[in-house]
């Protein structure tokens, strides 16, 4: 799936894409409350970002390395805040064409992260097959 998306953006398909059959805004307006999308705070802090932390709770036991864990992920929440704040005019200054730049670069890392999940499955059963 990732890679299929992956490679739908590099080409201009993704609009055609399973996930994208109905048009966002006539979807929106459709819905009662538009306020909060479950579906995007895993992105933002899925399982693998609470994980780490957990770890990283562990790994860290002295305060001053868990405050600089803290600073860390206070930063990060900053800049992801402001990112989405201003994304309107980040959208304004690219233009059509410079979004469409951004989702084909986007794209390409998007396949790179497909292929090696496919490539290290297919290392990891072909080592358990050898021993």
């Amino acid at each position: 799936m990732i890679t299929s998306s992956g490679f739908a953006l590099p080409t201009g398909s993704f609009c055609r894409h399973d996930g994208m059959k109905k048009k966002v805004k006539d979807d929106a307006l459709s819905r009662a409350d538009i306020t909060l999308t479950p579906l995007a705070i895993p992105m933002l802090a899925g399982p693998g970002t609470i994980s780490l932390l957990i770890t990283y709770n562990q790994m860290y036991s002295v305060v001053t390395n868990k405050l600089i864990v803290f600073a860390a992920v206070f930063a990060v929440s900053l800049l992801t805040f402001i990112l989405l704040k201003i994304s309107r005019k980040i959208t304004q200054v690219l233009g059509a064409s410079g979004m469409n730049s951004l989702s084909r670069i986007i794209g390409f890392i998007v396949i790179a992260i497909g292929v090696e999940f496919i490539l290290s499955t297919i290392l990891n059963l072909a080592g358990s097959i050898v021993k």
